[in-house]
């Protein structure tokens, strides 16, 4: 079983973190009606966030979880990060090391910090190597896990199409 690792140190979730506080209270009050629509497929859809200042592919589930993947460019690099209201017991700015395990073969460990997004609490990092992006494209789905408590199992259905399309966006957002 092959291990990758998405944040390489505390050092970039602690900037990752730093940078999140500083816009996590304008994040929190922005909805995505303020972003800029680019395309809707399956379950997810792209936009050019206003509050990333890049492009992001984003779906919600049933349980009550939404994942986002994105380019950040406050930090310029990649992003993920996913919220479900159920996480509610983990305090806001602190960090935690979480396991995803793609179609139960591979295994990426990172650090993400827990910020307020939308209301709802939401694990974040950035920095996230392409390796990775790549790999949870391919997927059929995942599972989170945070010392061996699984947080969520999704599916991953579309999630190709959908990182294409964020690339193409952020390309397109890019020449102009």
């Amino acid at each position: 079983m092959r291990v990758w690792v998405m944040a390489l140190t505390w050092r970039s979730a602690l900037l990752s973190t730093m940078t999140a506080f500083a816009f996590t209270m304008q994040a929190s009050a922005q909805t995505l009606d303020q972003d800029i629509p680019w395309q809707s497929f399956h379950d997810w859809t792209v936009f050019q966030s206003r509050v990333y200042k890049g492009c992001v592919a984003t779906a919600s589930y049933q349980n009550g979880t939404t994942v986002r993947l994105g380019y950040d460019g406050i930090i310029n690099s990649y992003f993920v990060n996913f919220s479900n209201r159920r996480w509610s017991n983990y305090p806001l700015m602190k960090i935690f090391e979480l396991e995803f395990s793609l179609d139960r073969s591979r295994n990426f460990k990172g650090f993400f910090h827990v910020i307020e997004r939308d209301g709802m609490p939401t694990f974040e990092t950035g920095e996230i190597k392409i390796a990775f992006l790549d790999a949870l494209a391919a997927a059929n789905g995942f599972r989170i896990r945070e010392d061996g408590t699984q947080l969520v199992a999704l599916s991953l259905s579309g999630s190709r199409r959908a990182l294409n399309s964020m690339v193409e966006c952020e390309r397109a957002r890019n020449s102009r």
